[in-house]
């Protein structure tokens, strides 16, 4: 079934303003925020959350122990993960351009007694009001694709202090039918509608990458995004993870048409 989703053509994304960009993004994460149950997010733990996924294992694994650790997590929108580092021990800065996805954040916050370790900002990425080196960590989950990635680059890399790390989880965009499908066709979970999201390529990650004192990345489900289209798949999930880290391993080019890339960087 066709259900095409996109309000700005991916090629046209590049031209628009930040303030543009900005407006667009409230608009429709205003819109997701306002459909959540918070009953959905009653119960969270960081270790939890990062045990279904290799590439939830991979950021996990990377960012370390996040105790007493001072940590961004940036384009969050309504998702739960600024509350999980915070009960995990972290100091979080939740940011993001939709005020009704933050007031959904500390809603969940004050749920789970840990409002006193998280705050908010309201405002792009790509130009934040804190000082130099303030954070040890930065997180962001299907973060970068939405942003304009030079800029944001430079103002991520000021933030976090050296020997700070930094894990972003984005959509790859050089499987021409996974963005067919992406954009066209109808499937679970799919968002109503899409803004600036333009997928990453190889030269994208290179762009936002420069910026830090060194950066890497991997791609995660190939064969893995069968676990996603059929029920019976679901239970070969950890199976087929598995074979995508070997063929990746392998031939490291067959990561470019993964559905998701996992970028670390270090300052």
């Amino acid at each position: 079934m066709i259900q095409r989703n996109r309000r700005v053509a991916t090629e046209e994304i590049d031209n628009l303003e930040l303030t543009d960009r900005v407006r667009m993004e409230a608009e429709i994460t205003d819109a997701r925020a306002a459909a959540i149950d918070l009953e959905h997010y009653r119960p969270l733990q960081l270790r939890d959350w990062s045990s279904k996924s290799a590439w939830r294992r991979d950021v996990y694994d990377f960012l370390g122990d996040v105790r007493d650790r001072h940590l961004l997590d940036v384009c969050c929108g309504h998702s739960p993960t600024p509350v999980m580092f915070a009960l995990a021990g972290a100091e979080v800065v939740a940011v993001d351009v939709s005020p009704l996805a933050l007031e959904k954040v500390m809603q969940m916050a004050e749920m789970h007694g840990v409002a006193d370790r998280v705050s908010i900002h309201c405002g792009p990425a790509e130009s934040l009001p804190f000082a130099d080196d303030s954070f040890d960590l930065i997180f962001g989950g299907a973060a970068i694709h939405h942003l304009q990635l030079d800029r944001a680059g430079v103002e991520l890399s000021r933030l976090l202090r050296p020997g700070g790390r930094g894990s972003f989880q984005d959509p790859l965009g050089h499987n021409p039918l996974l963005e067919f499908v992406r954009d066209n066709l109808s499937y679970n979970n799919k968002h109503p509608e899409k803004g600036t999201d333009k997928p990453l390529k190889v030269k994208d990650i290179e762009l936002f990458g420069q910026h830090f004192g060194s950066y890497s990345w991997r791609g995660f489900e190939l064969l893995a995004m069968l676990s996603r289209g059929a029920p019976a798949f679901s239970r070969l999930r950890p199976g087929l993870e598995a074979m995508d880290s070997l063929l990746f391993d392998l031939l490291p080019p067959l990561q470019q048409y993964a559905r998701f890339s996992v970028v670390h960087v270090m300052n």
